[in-house]
Parts: C-alpha cells; sequence; structure tokens
C-alpha cells in the first residue's frame, strides 16, 4: 500500500500539542504547590516575627513599673511554698502507707457506693421531686417512676465496681443497704461511713509519732509569713504603676494609627479630623518616679526578710528526719532534701541581686529571645505577667514522641520486616490492609478511645497492689504523657510499615538470590542481607513517622492532660505518667481565644515557626536517607 503522510493537527502548526498541554498541567501544580509553601512561609514570618520586639516591650514594662523587683522575692516565696508543699505530700504519703488496707477498703466502699448513684441518679431525682409535690403527683405517674427507679437499681447493682479489700460478707451488707436505701434518703450507707471513720483514726494513731515532723513542717511554712506579707504589700504598688503605663501604651497606639490614616487620608477635611482626634489622644507619661521610690524603700526590709528566712528555714529543715518508711514518702523526702540546697542558696543570693537592681536598666531584643526559648512558664491571660517559655512545650512534645517511637517503631518494623520476608500470601492481603486501614481513622475518634478506654483502663490497673512496684504507679490522672504516646504510636504505625516495606521491596532481588545460592537460610538472608540493604530507608520511615507524632494535634490536645509543666523528673520512669502539653496542643488551645495582632497572638505564630522548622529537619532528614545510593 502506499504511505501517506500523517497530517499534522491545526494546533500543532501553532506549536501546541496534546502532550506539550500535560506537560504544562503538570509542570504548573508543581509550581502551584511551591508557590503556596513559600506564601505558608511568609505568611508565618510575617505574623510571627513581630512578637519579639512586642515582647520586649511588656518586659521593659514589668521592669520599669517594678514587677520584675517584686518577682525577686515572689520566686523565693513560691520555691518556699513548694518545697513546703513536697514536705506535706511526705507527710502525708508516710500516714497513707502506714494506713494502706483503711484507706483502700474506705476508697473501694466509697467508690461503689458513688458508681452506683451515678447510674441512678437520673430517676431518682426525677422521682425525688414528684414526690415533693405532695397530692399534686398523680398516682399512675409516681408508680411509674417507681418502677423505673427499681429497674435502674437492678441495672446499677449488676454493674458495680470490684472490692477486692471488702470481705464478701461487707460487700454483700453494702449492696443490701444500697439497695433497700431510701429514696429520699442523702446520707452515706453506715459501711461507707464505718469505714471512713475507721481510716480517719488509723490516720489519727499513725500521726502520733510524727508529731515531731508535723511541727516541723508547721514551723517551715510559718518562716515565710513575712515575706508573704512584705510581698503582698509591694504588689498593690506595682500593679498599679504598670496599669498606667499599659494604659499609656494603649493611646499611644491608637494615636499612631490615627496619625497613619491621617497620611494615606485624600480629602483635607477627613485628614484634619484625624489629626485632630491623634492630639487629642495625645497620652500623658505616666508618673513612676513617685512610686518606684516608695518601692525602693523596701529594698533593706526585703534583704533583711530573705537573709532571716535562709537563717530560720536551714534551722528548721536540719530537723527532718533521716529516712521515712514508706517509699513514696521517702522519694518525697529525697526530693525535698535535694532542692533545700538550691532554694537555699537561692536566698542568701537574692540581696545582692536586690540592691543591685535597677528599674532604668534597658531591656535587650537578646533578653526576649532567650526567655523565649529556655523560659520555664507560659503564662497568658494572668493579672500579673504574662510569660512566653516554650521549654515545657518542647518537653511535653519530645516525651510523648519518645514514648510513641519506643512503641511503634518495633511494631511498623517489625511488621514490615515480617510482611516482606516471611509471611504467606494470604497473611499479606488480611495484615496489610488491616494496618493501613488505621490511617483512615480520625484522630478525634482514637482521642475519644484514649479519654473513655484506654485512660481508663491503665489508670484501673495501676491500682492493682501486684503492680504497686512499678514507678508512678498507681496513676493519679489518666490524660498523661504516656497515653497520649500509646495512641500516637498507633498512628504512626502505618507511616513507619507502609515506608519501611517499600524500602525492603526496593532492595534488588539479586541481593537475595546471591545469599540464596550461597547457602544462606532464609531467615540469614534477610537480616544479614536485606535489613542492612534497606536500612536507610527503613531509618527514613521512622523519621517520617516522627513527623507524624510531632506535627498531631487533635489526639495531644484530648490525651495528654494540657498541663504547661515540665513534669517531675524526680519521679524517675513516672514521669512519663504526669500530664504535659506540647507545641501543636497549645496553638489549638489558644489561638482562638486571643486578641488578633496581639503579642498572645504573635507567640502562637512562632511556635508554628518553630514547628514548622523542626517538621521540615525531619523531613529533609528523611528525604538526604531515602535518596542515598546504596552500595
Amino acid at each position: 500500500m502506499p504511505q501517506t503522510d500523517q497530517v499534522p493537527h491545526r494546533f500543532s502548526k501553532h506549536g501546541f500539542s496534546l502532550e506539550k498541554a500535560i506537560r504544562f498541567f503538570f509542570a504548573s501544580n508543581a509550581g502551584l504547590t511551591i508557590v503556596i509553601l513559600l506564601l505558608i512561609i511568609a505568611f508565618l514570618l510575617k505574623e510571627g516575627l513581630g512578637f519579639f520586639p512586642g515582647y520586649r516591650r511588656e518586659l521593659q514594662v514589668y521592669r520599669i513599673a517594678g514587677l520584675e523587683f517584686v518577682d525577686l522575692s515572689r520566686s523565693n516565696l513560691s520555691a518556699h511554698e513548694q518545697l513546703a508543699s513536697v514536705l506535706n505530700r511526705a507527710y502525708f504519703a508516710e500516714i497513707n502507707g502506714l494506713c494502706t488496707r483503711e484507706l483502700k477498703r474506705s476508697q473501694e466502699a466509697a467508690a461503689l457506693f458513688n458508681a452506683f448513684s451515678d447510674r441512678s441518679s437520673a430517676t431518682r431525682e426525677l422521682l425525688v421531686s414528684n414526690l415533693g409535690a405532695g397530692a399534686e403527683a398523680h398516682p399512675d405517674l409516681l408508680a411509674t417512676l417507681r418502677k423505673n427507679h427499681a429497674a435502674s437499681i437492678h441495672q446499677a447493682l449488676a454493674a458495680l465496681p470490684a472490692t477486692p479489700h471488702l470481705t464478701s460478707a461487707e460487700r454483700a451488707d453494702l449492696l443490701q443497704s444500697i439497695a433497700t436505701r431510701d429514696v429520699t434518703a442523702t446520707d452515706d450507707p453506715p459501711l461507707v461511713a464505718s469505714l471512713a471513720q475507721q481510716y480517719a483514726a488509723a490516720q489519727q494513731q499513725q500521726s502520733v509519732p510524727l508529731a515531731r515532723l508535723r511541727e516541723t513542717i508547721d514551723a517551715f511554712e510559718a518562716a515565710g509569713a513575712d515575706l508573704s506579707v512584705l510581698v503582698s504589700d509591694m504588689t498593690a504598688t506595682v500593679t498599679a504603676t504598670k496599669e498606667a503605663i499599659q494604659n499609656a501604651d494603649i493611646l499611644n497606639k491608637g494615636r499612631a494609627s490615627l496619625l497613619a490614616a491621617a497620611g494615606h487620608a485624600k480629602d483635607p477635611a477627613t485628614r484634619e479630623r484625624l489629626l485632630t482626634d491623634a492630639r487629642r489622644s495625645l497620652a500623658a507619661n505616666p508618673d513612676i518616679d513617685a512610686p518606684m521610690q516608695a518601692l525602693m524603700l523596701h529594698k533593706p526590709v526585703c534583704c533583711a526578710a530573705h537573709t532571716a528566712l535562709r537563717q530560720a528555714c536551714a534551722t528548721i529543715l536540719e530537723q527532718l528526719p533521716p529516712t521515712l518508711s514508706q517509699p513514696e514518702a521517702q522519694r518525697l523526702l529525697r526530693a525535698a532534701r535535694s532542692a533545700t540546697g538550691p532554694f537555699l542558696a537561692n536566698l542568701a543570693n537574692t540581696p545582692q541581686r536586690i540592691s543591685e537592681w535597677r528599674h532604668d536598666q534597658p531591656v535587650p531584643l537578646s533578653a526576649a529571645i532567650g526567655s523565649f526559648l529556655t523560659g520555664k512558664d507560659w503564662v497568658t491571660g494572668g493579672e500579673w505577667q504574662d510569660f512566653y517559655g516554650i521549654l515545657p512545650l518542647l518537653v511535653g512534645s519530645l516525651m510523648i514522641s519518645l514514648v510513641a517511637l519506643c512503641l511503634a517503631i518495633p511494631a511498623g518494623v517489625g511488621a514490615a520486616i515480617y510482611i516482606n520476608q516471611f509471611a504467606s500470601l494470604m497473611e499479606q492481603a488480611i495484615v496489610k490492609p488491616v494496618i493501613e486501614f488505621i490511617q483512615a481513622v480520625p484522630s478525634v475518634v482514637l482521642g475519644f478511645i484514649g479519654i473513655l478506654v484506654f485512660g481508663s483502663v491503665l489508670r484501673d490497673i495501676s491500682q492493682l497492689d501486684a503492680l504497686a512496684w512499678v514507678p508512678g504507679f498507681p496513676i493519679e490522672e489518666r490524660l498523661n504523657i504516656f497515653t497520649a504516646g500509646c495512641l500516637l504510636a498507633l498512628m504512626s504505625i502505618p507511616t513507619i510499615f507502609s515506608l519501611a516495606e517499600d524500602a525492603l521491596n526496593n532492595v534488588p532481588a539479586a541481593y537475595a538470590e546471591a545469599s540464596d545460592a550461597l547457602g544462606a537460610s532464609r531467615l540469614q538472608t534477610s537480616f544479614r542481607v536485606i535489613i542492612p540493604a534497606a536500612f536507610s530507608g527503613i531509618l527514613a520511615a521512622v523519621l517520617l513517622g516522627l513527623g507524624r507524632v510531632i506535627g498531631e494535634t487533635m489526639v495531644v490536645l484530648l490525651v495528654a492532660g494540657n498541663r504547661i509543666k515540665i513534669p517531675d523528673f524526680s519521679s524517675g520512669i513516672g514521669a512519663f505518667l504526669q500530664p504535659s502539653h506540647t507545641l501543636t496542643g497549645i496553638i489549638a488551645q489558644e489561638l482562638g481565644e486571643v486578641p488578633l495582632g496581639s503579642v498572645h497572638y504573635q507567640a502562637l505564630f512562632v511556635v508554628g515557626i518553630l514547628l514548622f522548622a523542626i517538621v521540615l529537619g525531619i523531613n529533609a532528614t528523611a528525604h538526604q536517607f531515602i535518596s542515598r545510593p546504596r552500595n
């Protein structure tokens, strides 16, 4: 057949083609992604970088008004109160440890009665309200309400918590008294009241040998009374000064806005009106010298109060017993002893700091940056002073991530190795979809599961006497670092599993064939050839899983406990069972409530910039491992 030349499409004559159109489509999408990323970075920087000058001004006001001077004494007073709290906890931990049996019996009886009351309270309250109506209540209605209440009692009695420290006779007697209890009764059942009295009597008996310790703690608490009165007197003065400075700043900021608007106004009348309003809003400089002179008169008194407090505390703390018999009480006593040295040293150094303090010393920008990066307090919306210290949020995020990775790495990588190297086709068809399905579960659903199921079950297990030796048991808070870490581990397992399995699949088949030819077993081939060859890809999977954990918001917001405080590491591993807060959680919790453009608002954007940099660094590191050539 004769060949004919293909007639080009009319668009091709003008340089257009389907191939070029497809290439342009995907190239434009890639370019749009880059543009969006750059816009996000620009937006974060625009909103966040104004934070440090604003925070510096707040720290200047904090110094000029004298709040910083008062805090030199307030910090020592707070440390004194915290040390007294630790000693009180040690005292009651010793007593409760010696009264463990009575305490558990009383708690179990009270918990059983409270559980019954919670389950039957709805029908009971409805019945009581109608009984109070007197003759107005219809007999048929009352009969129905009594029947419903009896049914709720039966259901409540069938689902009550266990009471291992009560005898079967005592439990039966308690259930009988609850079942036959008058619907209008408000007092506790006889056994609950009796066990509470037994516990109180045991406490009284065990407190007798600890009378000397109680006197020592009371004397230590009383030693801070003079400093407390002094701080209270100074607080009123500096608070009024700070309020005056802040009001002047607000007026000056409004005046600057009016002047800027007048500069852009085109209408002469409008410009003149704005200038007039700006002249009216000119704020008078508040009087700082007079209240500052009055405040400086407290310097000798403050120095004397700190010296007296140090001498009194040093003498009193020497009277503490060397040891206590109960483990928790002994741990708290050791914590108090370890805090005594820094506490007394700070009391000794404070008089010199008070004498050298000056309100007119400028606050450098580096002080605002350092306070943000190393500060231990994130206090916002307070009446005293706002502080933006990111350290407790960063520590919380890292501890939760550590728990999550310790659980997710063995599970995710181990599952990937088994599925890729040892599982049958049927196991692969079942296990892989199940693991990957976890990614489809909304994080808020996992948060509910953590609150209602996992946290409660873990706390109930920690109450068992057989597990009392575990650090941090029994758990006081069901919402804590460990609970959040477990749920984040569950969320990161699919990511680690999928990427680790891809890394194993990317190992050339020639590696395994050569190993088999040399007579190696399947196990030897997997662990000595395949896994080492895929190690960089597996490590990248772990890093990407860490990025997923660090960036998660909803689970940690619901389950971590949201306590902005560095955990108490004196409890060892038990620190992971304490509540905490995270970088992502603080943004989600506070961003919707702060005034637009405020220092607090900008601080949350700086937290976002830091979080963005951390996740970007993790992903960049993972990309380096993924793109690393195999030897």
